[in-house]
């Protein structure tokens, strides 16, 4: 049994456990005044630490965070596995048949204009109007400044940024886009296309008003889904002026017109619309088309399907090049092409000074294979130029016809950047 008394002998007659409490508070002390001292050192140095700190993640991370970049959701070409079956009956008289067929009166006809002009005028804020200034001499050395203007439409958010597609311009100066409440920016310009003619820009609207900020950029619909017939609405600039309006219908569409490096669907429209930066939405008020000089002389007009840009408007968004090669191709007719022809896709045309111009690709070639894939559509040469990335050197096959048949021939290019 343990000794309990002894256990609670008072201090005094147990001086060596009264010593070691005095000593434990004496080091409880030190440790106090050492904590403190550390602390205040501490202190010191972690503010100017913190700073420099403060100042690596600024400039290392949070800067790079910051920089504009947009994913847009792409379609399939034919998203139902099926085309839709033509029509020999002319557009016109498919909607006269169908307008036949309803009674109308004039009250039905103003509340269906009513209701499509509403449709337009929910998108009125996502249309600005850009304005270049431009600086030429005369022939007395004199300077002149001349100003461009056309519309765009606003077409995604990255941060304090929107994205803002339109017209390419010849721009030497800066950039101005007007906002539908008439505030104005300077904007930055992310990229160019001369084959199609567009451009990209990003407004910083971190420092302007609410009504700018509150601005939600219009959807990017699916233009492999329209059909002829519909009914269409023209905004931005379709009369040369900015936030103008029509409404037509869609006429024809074709649906694998040969585009530089590419294919893609055309839309032609029921009237004639200026291409300074004119943009079709559908009656949903989604974009579907961007209205261009496909052909100047057409008596009507002409837009690219939204579709076929998405990948060409990403990339101009997020610095990303997209690959050019400089050549329109077609699919071979093999129940109609002469026997003995090679597999592979017909060229109809070379932009001069492209990357195939200058190797030496003709027109009446045909593109068998470029670097170890076999081309054997224009759907297939389609994919393969959009997993092409500037600067890639590669080599082409081509067949070219002769006097004894077909020779094929190979070079190697580099592949150049669409700007």
């Amino acid at each position: 049994m343990p000794n309990t008394k002894k256990d609670h002998e008072s201090d005094e007659k147990n001086p060596f456990i009264k010593q070691t409490i005095i000593e434990e508070k004496k080091d409880h002390n030190k440790r106090i005044i050492s904590a403190a001292c550390l602390a205040m050192v501490f202190g010191i140095v972690a503010g100017p630490s913190m700073a420099v700190t403060s100042y690596v993640i600024n400039k290392n991370i949070l800067n790079k965070q910051t920089k504009t970049t947009i994913e847009i959701p792409k379609e399939e070409s034919n998203p139902d596995g099926s085309e839709e079956a033509e029509s020999s009956e002319p557009v016109e008289d498919i909607v006269a048949s169908a307008i036949e067929s309803i009674d109308l009166s004039e009250k039905n006809l103003e509340q269906m204009y009513s209701s499509l002009s509403k449709v337009a005028e929910n998108k009125d804020n996502t249309i600005v109007k850009i304005s270049a200034v431009t600086t030429n001499t005369d022939w007395f050395d004199n300077t002149l400044q001349s100003e461009s203007s056309c519309s765009g439409i606003i077409i995604a958010k990255s941060g304090d940024n929107l994205i803002v597609l339109t017209q390419d311009m010849s721009i030497e100066g800066g950039v101005r886009v007007v906002f539908f409440d008439g505030s104005i920016k300077e904007a930055t310009v992310l990229g160019t296309d001369g084959l199609t003619n567009l451009m990209v820009l990003s407004v910083d609207i971190s420092a302007m008003g609410e009504k700018v900020k509150s601005i939600e950029p219009i959807v990017l619909g699916n233009s492999y889904q329209l059909k002829r017939g519909a009914f269409i609405l023209a905004i931005g600039s379709p009369v040369g002026i900015s936030r103008s309006l029509d409404i037509g219908n869609i006429t024809a569409i074709e649906k694998n017109a040969s585009f530089f490096d590419g294919y893609g669907r055309v839309i032609y429209c029921d009237k004639h619309l200026d291409n300074r930066g004119t943009f079709l939405i559908d009656t949903s008020g989604e974009l579907v088309g961007v209205v261009s000089n496909l052909d100047g002389d057409s008596p009507i007009s002409m837009a690219y399907g939204i579709s076929d840009l998405k990948m060409l408007i990403e990339n101009m968004t997020n610095g990303v090049g997209s690959a050019y090669l400089g050549v329109r191709v077609l699919d071979i007719d093999k129940e109609r092409a002469p026997e003995g022809i090679p597999n592979g896709v017909y060229v109809t045309e070379v932009r001069a000074d492209s990357p195939a111009y200058n190797i030496g690709i003709q027109s009446g070639d045909i593109i068998s294979m470029i670097g170890d894939e076999e081309v054997n559509s224009i759907i297939g040469f389609k994919n393969i130029m959009e997993k092409l990335k500037p600067n890639q050197v590669i080599n082409i096959k081509v067949s070219r016809s002769g006097k004894d048949g077909f020779t094929e021939l190979n070079f190697e290019t580099t592949i150049g950047a669409r700007s």
